[in-house]
């Protein structure tokens, strides 16, 4: 997808930038309403008073502010709520400027405000050309107000997912329902006001005060369900736009969770056959029945008696969902071969704390705000319970912990919205990119779903995971984000419900190149990227 570098690999970096206090079987969609052009509210935001950063962000050069908009559209002269923007300015020249490029690569209720130095990972050439904006949307990381409902829902010793006992499903339940009335208890306007709508809303809005007649944009996962729901509201207003890792319309989201864990089940396997390629290093099992084996044998160690006292099976699991990419093997596999080899759970401890915020929960409680209120959910446990065991027989792994992630939303205290339709007939052209299956936050059908919805979209299937490069010189001209970026060059969009162009795997890490601290438990980067919406906030 770039010329060298995977763009994502960067950008979810990026939302480790900045401190946690600044910084996921389905229902019918029945009673939809299409969204479009005419929703405009003719707002007109005051112009972005731009200083530099004092996050971190300024040692890329970038400049901070808000976007000032209403809090409700329909009452444009109402309440007014700030949006945190970061900018980093392009370097061209008037002849060569294309404007302004808004990048969202997280998960709904991520912060995405670091994700201005996206750009680096391009060529000068090509990132100088625009003005690569990051943001947080409404009430995330430092957009103000921001939402928190119980700062102690991610602590490390839970009861395990996998209930046991109708004790334990009951103390779930509760939890999920305690949680749910704790962000009733804020009393926060934005739980009325935070569905995707709003924010592709927001978008228009910081189009407006960057001054643009057309928008640029990059968004991932959630990031790209925004664009989707934005391109069909505002068509004549997209210029160039990346779906990176489409979401399909349909599953915004109960069958978007559940539909995250048979390939999360898929990683674990794969996982587990590259573990043991390198038993030498790792000495996990020689086989990816034995290293699977070893994973459940811990997790019901854990489940017995948690680590350090603390570090209970939900770590566990926690830890192995991250295993959807493939850059974090090492770091993963370092922390199974030092617990169960040497006893060691630091590493655990180490690994957990640079992906899972356990200190503030802003980002789980506004990707529930925003999930629970998009579209409805079950009001009944019985078929919540019910479409977890099916899935838990096929996908141990993450059946449960995904289901309490989204829990509260059966008892959410704001009414779900009706989901806005997808449809892009009237974009225009632009670049959609998939990774391989071993991302679980979307699905290949998924995106050939939304490219039936985008008849000029061309669809890319990379070969890294997750959003990784599909490059000029490893896949094709002409398919790669530069080369968009750069002249809008598109691959050819072919007949058929498939991708236009599939790109040759990239290569899985070998540890055998990598400093002896891998092996020793040690992790050898602070923060692996998490941008999954199944990670984030838990």
């Amino acid at each position: 997808m770039t010329t060298a570098i995977a763009i994502s690999s960067v950008a979810a970096s990026c939302t480790y930038l900045l401190p946690a206090s600044a910084q996921a079987s389905s229902l019918p969609m029945s009673g939809s309403t299409t969204v479009g052009a005419t929703a405009d509210t003719h707002y007109t935001p005051p112009a972005i008073a731009w200083s530099t950063c004092t996050n971190g962000l300024q040692y890329y050069g970038a400049e901070c502010g808000f976007l000032v908009v209403p809090l409700d559209y329909a009452d444009p002269d109402g309440t007014k709520i700030k949006i945190a923007v970061s900018r980093i300015a392009h370097t061209a020249g008037a002849d060569a400027y294309q404007g302004a490029l808004v990048v969202n690569l997280s998960s709904a209720g991520g912060s995405a405000l670091g994700q201005s130095t996206v750009g680096s990972a391009l060529p000068a050439a090509i990132s100088g050309d625009y003005d690569w904006i990051g943001f947080d949307p409404r009430g995330v990381g430092a957009s103000q107000p921001a939402l928190s409902c119980d700062p102690t829902v991610n602590s490390y010793n839970r009861p395990a997912y996998r209930p046991t006992s109708w004790a334990q499903l009951n103390t779930w339940m509760q939890a999920s329902k305690n949680y749910s009335a704790a962000c009733a208890k804020t009393h926060s306007e934005l739980l009325t006001h935070v569905t995707t709508t709003d924010s592709a809303k927001d978008l228009d809005s910081l189009r407006k005060a960057l001054g643009q007649s057309r928008l640029n944009y990059y968004g991932y996962t959630y990031g790209a369900y925004l664009g989707e729901v934005y391109s069909t509201m505002y068509p004549t207003r997209v210029r160039r736009m990346i779906l990176d890792s489409s979401i399909d319309p349909k599953q915004a989201w109960l069958g978007f969770n559940f539909a995250q864990n048979a390939p999360l089940e898929q990683n674990l396997s794969a996982f587990s056959a590259w573990a043991a390629k390198y038993d030498s290093v790792y000495h996990l099992g020689t086989t990816k029945a034995a290293v699977e084996k070893q994973y459940y044998a811990t997790l019901a160690k854990l489940t017995k008696s948690p680590a350090g006292g603390v570090l209970g099976p939900d770590v566990w699991t926690d830890e192995f969902l991250l295993a959807y990419n493939t850059s974090n093997w090492e770091d993963l596999a370092g922390v199974f071969s030092a617990y169960v080899n040497t006893g060691n759970s630091a590493p655990m401890k180490t690994l957990y704390d640079a992906n899972y915020t356990t200190t503030n929960d802003n980002a789980f409680a506004m990707s529930l705000a925003t999930e629970c209120t998009d579209a409805s959910w079950p009001k009944s446990w019985g078929s919540w319970l019910w479409d977890t065991w099916k899935s838990y027989r096929k996908a141990p792994l993450a059946s449960w912990a995904d289901t309490w992630f989204v829990a509260p939303c059966q008892s959410w205290s704001v009414p779900a919205r009706k989901p806005a339709v997808v449809n892009g007939s009237k974009s225009p052209a632009m670049l959609m990119v998939l990774d391989t299956t071993l991302d679980p936050s979307t699905t290949y059908a998924g995106s050939l779903a939304v490219r039936r919805l985008f008849p000029k979209a061309v669809l890319v299937q990379s070969g890294a995971t997750p959003a990784g490069s599909a490059t000029a010189t490893s896949c094709s001209p002409g398919a790669s984000i530069a080369e968009y970026l750069l002249n809008g060059t598109l691959p050819t969009r072919v007949a058929g419900n498939t991708a236009d162009l599939k790109c040759p795997a990239n290569a899985l890490p070998d540890p055998t190149a990598a400093t002896a601290s891998t092996s020793a438990g040690t992790s050898k980067s602070t923060a692996p990227a998490a941008p999954s919406a199944v990670t984030a906030g838990r």
